[in-house]
């Protein structure tokens, strides 16, 4: 599932409301021969496209049409970046879903199909508790700023009008019950706390890239819960030198797949504390077992840790993956774990990512002994964990997040080199 997929299933279940976005499809999403039909014209092609559009006032007449073929090609990159998100959804054709990388609620439809209605899921769990409430309610305050840019340059072709959304979540995999909600709110309280101050920094920096963030951010909050489901203390260390060190990247990549093992495993021990309904254990036994039970899982633990970057390498066909931060991937999470004017130091700031997301990089002061008890090892801390952790400051440095005033000391705060 791709971070796009989750968007649109999120601001579904939290406006309840969508736009059929049919100019948007067909203005975004190039076509160049016709499919006629006997009884459909297509009406994708740009000599087609272009002169509807000028009838009904949504391009003015002075644009041509080699310059309207130039602006769909940037209207395609700018609505379809996540790639392959985004195809002709309307007749003539049939699509496998269509997310558009949207830059504000005007731009959600409800022709995805690749969600798995995650977002719904995620807008249950806020529910059950008042803090999650609370993150809900600053999130909506959140969509309520002003769009950036990007969505003015599509508003000609967007729908006045929007249409109820009906969510299908229960009706497909069954309600959540208000006790196994509960539950799971309160095991995920600090990580949905970190999303909602994550939440008021983007409310407070007003960036173009804020719905991007948020969304990065709700899905580490859906990874993090699959890590917690996998293991009760779950633990995923970082290569932050990128290969430079062969015992940090094979380390790397044994926290990585131990934990996917473990998720993987998951499916019995969900039968074994009552999730599995009214299903005997033959059955039961027989689906948990079946080669299309695990490769989901399989999938989509490392599908979604990828998207999001925190794993490494994106190709699907490499064997071995290993944990490594993206660069906005760590801005979302050091934005969630730092209030405005806080300053922390690195082990501090370390201690932190590790207690709500699992990820350890060295610069703690326990790193190597939670390494130790976990049984991964061995690692040196001045050969290893210590050239690690000081990569990893290195990058909080280059993205402003951090600042060494001295040798030795590494402080870390949003807009370091301002505040400090």
């Amino acid at each position: 599932m791709k971070p796009v997929h989750f968007a649109t299933s999120f601001l579904l279940a939290l406006t309840g409301r969508f736009y059929r976005l049919e100019y948007l499809n067909k203005a975004s999403v190039l076509k160049i021969a016709p499919r006629d039909t006997q009884r459909i014209r297509d009406e994708y092609p740009s000599d087609r496209l272009y002169p509807l559009l000028i009838e009904q006032g949504r391009l003015d007449p002075t644009v041509n049409l080699e310059a309207f073929r130039t602006l769909r090609a940037h209207l395609g990159a700018a609505y379809n970046n996540d790639g392959a998100a985004l195809a002709a959804a309307f007749d003539p054709y049939s699509t496998f879903g269509a997310d558009y990388s949207a830059p504000s609620t005007r731009y959600i439809s409800n022709k995805s199909k690749n969600h798995g209605h995650s977002g719904s899921f995620v807008m249950r769990i806020f529910e059950a508790s008042s803090e999650g409430r609370e993150t809900l309610k600053e999130i909506r305050e959140l969509l309520e700023l002003p769009p950036p840019p990007l969505a003015v340059l599509g508003t000609p072709l967007l729908d006045e009008d929007d249409e109820p959304w009906v969510d299908e979540h229960d009706e497909l995999f069954g309600p959540i019950d208000a006790v196994r909600a509960d539950a799971i709110a309160m095991r995920m309280s600090d990580v949905t706390e970190a999303v909602r101050r994550l939440v008021r920094n983007l409310i407070r920096q007003r960036s173009n890239y804020s719905l991007r963030y948020l969304v990065l951010g709700l899905c580490c909050w859906l990874f993090t819960y699959i890590l917690r489901q996998a293991s009760a203390g779950p633990l995923l260390l970082i290569d932050a030198l990128q290969g430079g060190n062969p015992r940090i990247r094979a380390q790397s990549r044994s926290t990585y797949a131990r934990l996917l093992d473990q998720f993987s495993s998951s499916y019995d021990r969900a039968f074994a504390t009552g999730l599995a309904g009214s299903l005997s254990a033959t059955d039961w036994n027989v689906f948990a077992s079946s080669s299309d039970a695990l490769q989901v899982l399989d999938e989509h633990f490392r599908d979604l840790g990828v998207r999001i970057g925190i794993v490494q390498p994106r190709s699907a066909v490499a064997k071995h993956k290993h944990v490594e931060l993206q660069a906005d991937t760590l801005r979302v999470l050091a934005l969630s774990l730092l209030d405005e004017g806080q300053v922390l130091t690195m082990p501090e700031f370390a201690t932190h990512l590790h207690a709500t997301w699992s990820l350890v990089v060295g610069a703690g002061l326990q790193d190597g002994e939670l390494l130790r008890s976990s049984r991964f090892g061995p690692l040196d801390r001045d050969d290893d964990l210590r050239p690690n952790a000081a990569a990893f400051e290195a990058l909080m440095i280059r993205l402003g997040l951090a600042i060494e005033p001295s040798d030795g000391l590494t402080l870390v705060a949003i807009n370091a080199e301002e505040l400090i």
